[in-house]
């Protein structure tokens, strides 16, 4: 089940002549909304277009930038850097290390 914010409970606002002429004038002007009661704000009205457009930003492209050769030297240059370790304990280490459960996960 969605947080309120992102699976909010829709309202039809159909038949409801003020809360019509609110949105239309939202919509065109493309402005948010602060609504207030006694003078307290109780809610932000947004056009839905401005709130996806900025809950999805763009994907990301992951290759860009992305040069083979470069990754090719750089493993040429890596090679033999794990001479003369123990690969089990290596190995053993890195399952220890695994299995450790943590609250934090630091990336």
């Amino acid at each position: 089940m969605g947080s309120p914010m992102t699976d909010p409970t829709p309202l039809d606002i159909t038949n409801i002549p003020e809360l019509r002429h609110l949105v239309d004038e939202m919509l065109e002007s493309k402005q948010p909304r602060l609504l207030k009661q006694d003078r307290v704000s109780v809610a932000l009205l947004m056009p839905l277009e401005t709130t996806l457009t900025q809950s999805m930003p763009a994907q990301e492209d992951i290759w860009a930038g992305y040069d083979a050769g470069k990754v090719r030297t750089a493993l040429a240059q890596s090679a033999g850097t794990l001479a003369g370790v123990n690969k089990e304990r290596l190995l053993t280490d890195i399952r220890s290390q695994r299995a450790q459960e943590s609250t934090h996960h630091q990336f």
